[in-house]
């Protein structure tokens, strides 16, 4: 999934830079936009992991 994102953000930059009008405000909303599902997805998965890491240590401490 994460490369599948990562190429799609790779062709809209592409388009982005190769395009000499420059961006108008809904462009750079929709790259907020992009940037913060991203960003948001990237913090779930890593506190996913997180959670499950703290979850085996407390498990290791309590014995089980």
């Amino acid at each position: 999934m994460l490369r599948n994102v990562a190429s799609v953000l790779r062709r809209a930059w592409t388009v982005i830079h190769s395009d000499q009008r420059g961006l108008t405000t809904l462009e750079y909303v929709i790259a907020a936009g992009i940037i913060l599902v991203v960003l948001a997805a990237a913090i779930l998965a890593w506190n996913n992991g997180l959670a499950q890491r703290i979850g085996e240590l407390v498990g290791q401490l309590l014995g089980s």
